[in-house]
């Protein structure tokens, strides 16, 4: 072969070479995907790959007439692995139509070689496994090496094609592989550019979205410079609401903060997170006590550099407000709102330390509770509780912690202050509560107080002052009790004075019935007591009840039926009463046993209750009641006589109508 067509060969080939490295240029600067782009774009660039396929084999190298070689083995087949179906048959179309119309006998080796290597590189791609490559470059020459094979296998199409194949080994064996390797490593570099970028486009559109889908939390993040990175939207809506600022990215965040103690406290934290250290910060806001936020802040490091921070802070308001509620109820009463049991044990735990000393205690115990909740229901009971609460934080708060830890317990801690002061505290307190009343009754309290002056055993003192305590209630318990028996009573003849003419006029009846029994002196005055506070118990009542001008109703009258129980729970509470308090619970039991509230019968029924039932039925059928007109003295004799054995105990009827019967 003469050196000048081994020079036009050369040119030839360079030619070749140099379309197929501007087709990958023109690839490069189109950002063409065939993944994801449209159908019309894939046409287009079949065209362009049929287009540069003619160019290519417009500038070939003769081998002789009718026979000419080209690089479109390694156009096609990059074609067939890199752009897929549709561009590569568009591209087929216009290289074999050129091939066809340049005719020669190389016609059909030619369209052979468009065909197979197109096939071979959109198979290989279908059907790659790169884990059996050492790289992307051993790969791609393999392809190449595998590409042109097969060209070489279709030149036998062409005569003397042994020949031809030994002619042509050393540049389609030697050299087009690692064309191939080459143009095929930068394609797939830059299709991994792309899908990286459409990756990193999609992720921060998402990572946008996510931020801005919040509306608790604002989202930030700064250089080192402390100029913004980035921002959700709730931030900035709170930057322009607080700073009437519009910001954007390059902005300094702390210059646009106006607090100083709120710009230190930022400059602190984002300084911590800027120098690798991720951490959380709970803060009460400067600029509104009220608002509490939780921060998170984390160092932003790219190729082992930190070059930022993010800062999430989101209000936590409500959350610590719970928490707090939460902490309140743990250790406070939800009644009094005093300190409760728990914070009593856990407290004189801490006051065992000598540094304390000298601790003072005082104990509290109300007089009365049970009376004032079974005369007045416990809502009145409630508020005597918080009444005494009330005093008890009034005088002892500023000094001590007060606790509630019984139902009507309390108990007074006092660090550091001697016995003659926590004496003083406890006369004060007398002193407010001899003024104070409820429902018309005294408020009363027991106290015990005493004190731990060196390193005495706390609990020594608990049981001093618990002894001292019990020993004053023995005293003022009884006296109040009978003192709260007595206003209870006054308090409903207040509410009701018909109760108290009545009870009168039963008191008279039954004393007669006594007397005319033969009772001792000291039966016929508990006759005359019982005879005052039978009705006791109607303090309960609702008064619109106990003067109701019509019928009572089925579930009115289960609540008058409920008095006698009541009374019995009144009386009951004090010794003076106590002997009596089974004839208040009796005294509307019937000699059948069809009474109420236990259904005893006969003599089973205390004997005071047997006369006070016929004292009472008789005066109240003959006195004037809002739901009816009163009795005339016959007709309530009648019905006397009409219910012995039944209601009456016929014995005590006999000795009724023998005093009362020709009144």
């Amino acid at each position: 072969m003469a050196y000048r067509e081994v020079i036009e060969i050369l040119v030839n080939l360079l030619n070749n070479g140099l379309i197929l490295l501007g087709l990958v240029f023109l690839y490069s600067a189109t950002n063409y995907d065939p993944q994801t782009d449209t159908v019309r774009k894939k046409v287009v660039a079949g065209i362009v790959i049929g287009v540069s396929s003619i160019f290519i084999m417009a500038n070939p190298w003769r081998f002789s007439e009718g026979l000419f070689f080209d690089t479109r083995s390694i156009l096609f087949g990059v074609s067939g692995f890199f752009f897929g179906g549709i561009p590569t048959l568009i591209a087929m179309a216009f290289g074999i139509s050129y091939r066809v119309y340049m005719g020669g006998i190389g016609v059909y080796a030619g369209v052979l070689t468009i065909i197979s290597t197109s096939a071979l590189g959109y198979l290989w791609k279908r059907y790659r496994k790169p884990k059996l490559f050492k790289n992307t470059y051993m790969e791609f020459y393999t392809v190449g090496v595998i590409l042109h094979i097969a060209t070489l296998l279709g030149f036998l199409l062409l005569p003397n094609g042994f020949g031809i194949i030994l002619s042509l080994m050393i540049p389609y064996l030697g050299l087009f592989p690692f064309l191939v390797m080459i143009i095929g490593v930068v394609i797939l570099n830059q299709q991994s550019r792309l899908h990286m970028n459409r990756d990193f486009r999609i992720q921060t559109k998402l990572l946008q979205a996510s931020m801005d889908s919040t509306r608790h939390m604002e989202i930030y993040a700064v250089d080192q410079s402390f100029n913004y990175l980035t921002f959700n939207q709730f931030h900035q809506k709170s930057m322009k609401t607080y700073y009437d600022e519009d910001i954007k990215q390059g902005d300094n965040f702390i210059d646009l903060i106006e607090n100083d103690a709120m710009k230190h406290r930022l400059l602190k934290n984002i300084h911590k997170a800027l120098e690798g250290i991720s951490h959380i910060d709970v803060v009460r806001a400067e600029v509104e006590n009220e608002k509490f936020l939780e921060e998170h802040y984390a160092p932003i490091i790219e190729d082992n550099q930190i070059i930022g921070a993010t800062v999430f802070s989101y209000e936590i308001t409500d959350r610590k407000k719970y928490e707090a509620s939460i902490l309140y109820l743990s250790y406070n009463d939800s009644l009094t709102g005093l300190y409760n049991r728990r914070f009593y044990s856990e407290r004189l735990e801490e006051l065992k330390d000598a540094k304390f000393n000298p601790v003072s205690i005082v104990l509290c115990d109300i007089n009365g509770l049970k009376v004032m909740n079974d005369a007045f229901g416990h809502l009145a009971g409630d508020e005597l509780l918080i009444e005494v609460s009330n005093l008890l934080k009034q005088v002892f708060s500023d000094k001590g912690s007060v606790c509630r830890i019984g139902g009507d317990e309390f108990v007074v801690l006092l660090p550091n202050t001697p016995l003659h002061s926590a004496q003083y505290y406890v006369e004060k307190m007398k002193r407010i509560l001899e003024k104070k009343f409820l429902h018309g009754m005294s408020i009363s309290v027991s106290f015990g107080v005493s004190c731990r002056d060196t390193e005495d055993n706390l609990e020594e003192v608990i049981r001093v002052v618990e002894e001292q305590m019990y020993k004053n209630k023995l005293f003022e318990v009884t006296s109040h009790r009978s003192e709260s028996i007595k206003t209870i009573l006054n308090t409903l003849h207040e509410k009701n004075p018909r109760e108290e003419r009545h009870s009168k006029r039963v008191s008279e009846i039954c004393i007669n019935i006594g007397r005319k029994l033969g009772m001792k002196s000291e039966d016929l005055q508990l006759l005359k007591a019982i005879s005052n506070l039978h009705d006791i118990g109607k303090i309960a009542i609702d008064e619109a009840i106990l003067n109701k001008p019509g019928k009572l109703t089925d579930a009115e009258w289960e609540i008058i039926k409920r008095h006698p129980e009541i009374g019995y729970r009144i009386i009951s509470t004090s010794p003076e009463y106590a002997e009596i308090a089974y004839d208040i619970l009796s005294h509307h039991e019937k000699w059948d046993g069809t009474g109420y509230p236990r259904n005893i019968s006969g003599e089973n029924i205390p004997i005071r209750a047997r006369i006070i039932t016929i004292a009472d039925a008789y005066d109240a059928m003959i006195s004037e009641r809002p739901y009816r007109k009163p009795l005339t003295h016959e007709e309530a004799i009648s019905e006397i006589k009409k219910y012995t054995g039944t209601q009456f105990d016929p014995r005590l009827v006999e000795v009724f109508l023998s005093l009362y019967e020709k009144a």
